[in-house]
């Protein structure tokens, strides 16, 4: 299976910046707001996914969650993925305002999970030729110059400690209390949660602070849960180890920030943590 989604994840990455090239790149909006940006290569890229899965795995019971398909849900979304055997999550190009000016920060997640557990996922920066992915073994590779004659491959190795002094903070969902030990640490926010989980699943950054929708995260939580790294519900304090309906809003985003990363960096971020902002 993984084989097959790398070859999608390829050509979609390639789609991507052939539409990118083209004049007149057609851009609307989801919402009143730059992040909410759509172009036509997300919606390009999920077609292309629907009829990938289609041809490829139409003898599994399986379910699509994909970003720019959801709202065509009415009903019970999670309904679905509860009587999936698989779910498929799907975020076509995450980053798209980076995408749209041409900032190479823009990539595509592709999450497999089996039985809600995290099964196998793969995350592309296709400009800088960075893919990230595990498989149902539960090994985890870096791919550096990927789909190149020059590729080189790295297995990553559980609960790797990295000497980065980056921390992802996207749009600060915690206050933090710099009171505690934030000097050796830049805090930084890329506003692409797949740059972002490339970045921290492979020790360039240390963890990530997120409130993310499932598709931002579905590519990189089968990587996380590979090398032993937690997503971490602070609220709840509790780490996120399946798709529970009680932790998502009725459109699958996180109800609470969480902690993506070791436990170690985990414990030092509760640590500085003061409370989760519970902005929308």
């Amino acid at each position: 299976m993984i084989d097959k989604i790398l070859n999608f994840i390829k050509h979609a990455g390639q789609n991507l910046i052939d539409i990118r090239k083209e004049k007149g790149l057609y851009i609307d909006f989801k919402e009143k707001s730059p992040v909410g940006m759509v172009t036509e290569a997300d919606i390009n890229i999920s077609f292309l996914f629907k009829d990938f899965i289609d041809n490829n795995f139409s003898d599994l019971n399986y379910f699509i969650v994909d970003e720019e398909s959801i709202s065509n849900y009415k009903n019970d979304i999670f309904e679905k993925i509860e009587n999936a055997e698989y779910v498929f999550v799907l975020d076509p190009l995450d980053g798209t305002l980076q995408y749209a000016q041409d900032i190479p920060l823009y990539g595509i997640s592709i999450g497999v999970f089996k039985n809600k557990k995290p099964y196998m996922g793969a995350i592309y920066i296709p400009k800088q030729n960075d893919l990230v992915y595990s498989n149902e073994n539960k090994e985890a590779f870096w791919v550096r110059n990927a789909f190149c004659s020059n590729e080189h491959k790295i297995k990553l190795q559980k609960n790797y400690k990295s000497t980065s002094m980056l921390i992802v903070d996207i749009q600060q969902h915690f206050e933090l209390d710099k009171s505690k030990n934030t000097k050796n640490y830049l805090f930084v926010d890329y506003l692409a949660s797949v740059f972002s989980n490339v970045l921290i699943s492979t020790g360039r950054a240390r963890a990530g602070l997120f409130k993310d929708w499932l598709w931002d995260v579905g590519g990189s939580w089968p990587i996380y849960d590979a090398i032993g790294y937690k997503i971490y519900d602070f609220k709840n304090n509790k780490n996120l180890t399946k798709l529970n309906r009680e932790d998502f809003t009725p459109t699958l985003k996180f109800k609470n920030a969480h902690i993506i990363g070791p436990q170690k960096e985990i414990s030092y971020l509760k640590n500085i943590i003061i409370k989760d902002k519970e902005l929308a």
